[in-house]
């Protein structure tokens, strides 16, 4: 194992470690992030980034089984689960790749 003399050692690098990162580096260059897994952060990579996507799309189908209420009828409601995934996993990936910019930068 290296050992290395830092004046700041960041562990984790979700949100609060970016932040932490970037804050200490307006101090000294002598910092170090230290990250056991992926980075993107958990949220980015399979919380609440990906389950507010989920569950903004039962939300949209909530909303059109509740519109006669209204007076506004919808057609057929058909949700495309597929589709849904692919979308999550987009926007998920989008997301990640800010926080990789940034570890990168």
């Amino acid at each position: 194992m290296d050992k290395r003399k830092v004046d700041v050692a960041v562990i984790g690098a979700g949100t609060a470690g970016m932040g932490a990162y970037r804050a200490a580096r307006k101090h000294t260059d002598n910092v170090v992030m230290i990250e056991g897994g992926p980075y993107g952060t958990t949220c980015a990579r399979v919380g609440c980034m990906p389950s507010k996507l989920l569950i903004a799309a039962a939300d949209s189908v909530h909303h059109l089984h509740k519109a006669p209420m209204f007076g506004v009828h919808p057609g057929e409601v058909r949700v495309d689960g597929k589709a849904v995934m692919e979308r999550v996993r987009s926007e998920r990936d989008r997301f990640v790749s800010f926080v990789l910019e940034a570890v990168e930068g």
